[in-house]
């Protein structure tokens, strides 16, 4: 063969081999991926939710306890995490805010959102002296009604917007996020009382998700039937801690998330759980917890 010819045929092939790369960067770079990913991060006894959007902004639902600020801290960074465009600690009880100073303290923060209820604890004390420290003003809780936090993804924070009193637990503020066909419900650790409330609010198709992160680390005093009827998940998700001393979840609401045939992820079992979406579809990664029976 013609060496010239076998040359220019050559460079031609390594042309268009470096247009077809270019164009994989330019049009599938993962940055600019429309995926929706949500990270339930398994802090031990506690909760932490990351919600990483389409367009790479990031949403932090709670911290676990302080000793799982430094482990969240690499977690975050391990996902690219450079900025947290909003913060949110559900309630005052510190394995859900008790890593937040710590977090505050590594990472630039766009809005933060705490309920409007106090707590005297060391752990409630140390995140009102870090939001102090950091310069953070808390945002306060919006009005029931979606927010366009971007294209196609909606915000929509359901409570608290009653009084609670001393119930720490039922003031936890519930977030529902909406990306194209599908929805998430993040719960906190409302109880009975709460749960109603939100039944007696809203319409069920306000309240009604795909996804449910179970109240309460699965308590037998959440995910009362009436709720998880209302709300209707197809897959249901478990924040506890492996062999933790307060029997979470309790096998009444494993067998009231059987009855209403809900596929089941938990972090005590099955380490952090990462759910996916391009608004059309819903996947994981991680296998469910099958079984054919509730087990504990």
């Amino acid at each position: 063969m013609n060496v010239k010819k076998t040359l220019q045929t050559n460079g031609l092939f390594l042309v268009l081999l470096l247009l077809i790369i270019t164009s994989f960067f330019i049009f599938f770079n993962p940055e600019d991926s429309p995926i929706l990913e949500i990270h339930f991060i398994d802090v031990d006894q506690g909760d932490s939710i990351l919600i990483q959007t389409p367009n790479r902004q990031s949403i932090l639902i709670d911290a676990g306890e302080k000793n799982q600020g430094p482990f969240l801290k690499g977690y975050l960074e391990d996902h690219g995490v450079k900025h947290l465009d909003m913060v949110i600690g559900t309630h005052p009880h510190s394995d859900h805010i008790g890593g937040l100073p710590f977090i505050l303290s590594n990472f630039s923060t766009g809005m933060v959102y705490l309920p409007p209820v106090a707590h005297t604890t060391g752990a409630f004390e140390e995140l009102l002296t870090t939001l102090e420290k950091e310069n953070i003003t808390l945002k306060k809780i919006p009005s029931p009604e979606q927010i366009a936090f971007e294209e196609n993804l909606f915000l929509e924070f359901l409570s608290p917007h009653r009084d609670y009193q001393n119930a720490l637990n039922n003031w936890s503020i519930v977030l529902k996020l909406t990306y194209k066909n599908h929805s998430f419900l993040f719960t906190g650790d409302i109880e009975s009382a709460a749960e109603a409330n939100l039944i007696q609010d809203y319409p069920t198709e306000i309240l009604s998700a795909d996804v449910l992160k179970v109240p309460h680390h699965g308590s037998s005093s959440s995910a009362g039937m009436k709720f998880l009827e209302v709300v209707g998940p197809s897959i249901s998700i478990i924040s506890s801690g492996k062999e933790n001393p307060y029997g979470h979840p309790h096998k009444d609401t494993l067998d009231r998330l059987y009855q209403i045939s809900s596929v089941l992820y938990r972090t005590d079992l099955q380490g952090s759980i990462v759910l996916e979406s391009d608004g059309q579809e819903l996947w994981s990664i991680i296998s469910p917890i099958m079984t054919d029976t509730p087990t504990r």
